[in-house]
């Protein structure tokens, strides 16, 4: 990975070792040719050599002002909540992986515990939950027909929390509520046979 790269993704939050994962050598010298500096942002980088490496330049491309603001002022950390709850990155897409260290705590807790629903990865389990969660049913509807996620193989996680363990709130339309990295819960299910039937009807 060149230098600028490093910089790049060091300073959006996206976890290269994660990204690793996703993208092979080649679609890795290709991001190391075509983006060399933040310039680069505002040319046509452009690639169909694989799922993972489109969707991310996508991702790049739809927000290089964003980035190119953060670039400047590595203090703008309001811009990383924009960059983790964009559009561009769809659910169908496990390659992005936010460092949640580097986003600043904006929710106040109350000292309340919450339940929380979640629509995980189709291989995730109790041990490996990810932190966007919705407040309620109607969230995770929104979410999944914004990312047009098929939820019948994908787990339904329902979690009791204290509101402290709350990092910031994400997308209003999906009730989203983004947990701090390495976040603590009471108590945690995935929907049986029953309530996943009653669940997918609702969410049709």
């Amino acid at each position: 990975m060149n230098p600028f790269l490093e910089k790049l993704f060091d300073i959006i939050a996206i976890d290269t070792e994660h990204l690793n994962l996703y993208l092979t050598s080649g679609e890795w010298q290709y991001l190391n040719n075509v983006l060399k500096s933040i310039e680069d942002l505002d040319n046509d980088f452009y690639s169909d050599k694989g799922e993972n490496l489109e969707v991310l330049l996508h991702f790049l491309s739809c927000h290089a002002e964003d980035i190119a603001l953060i670039w400047e002022d590595n203090s703008k950390k309001e811009t990383l909540l924009k960059l983790y709850t964009s559009g561009a990155i769809s659910g169908n897409y496990e390659c992005f992986h936010f460092d949640l260290s580097k986003f600043d705590q904006t929710y106040k807790s109350r000292g309340q515990i919450l339940t929380l629903y979640r629509i995980g990865r189709e291989k995730e389990h109790k041990e490996s939950l990810g932190n966007s969660w919705s407040e309620n049913v109607t969230g995770l509807k929104n979410y999944a027909q914004s990312s047009s996620i098929e939820v019948d193989n994908r787990p339904v996680f329902v979690i009791e929390i204290n509101d402290s363990e709350v990092l910031c709130e994400g997308s209003s339309q999906e009730n989203e509520l983004i947990l701090k990295k390495c976040f603590k819960f009471n108590e945690v299910r995935s929907l049986d046979i029953e309530e996943r039937v009653k669940f997918l009807c609702n969410m049709r």
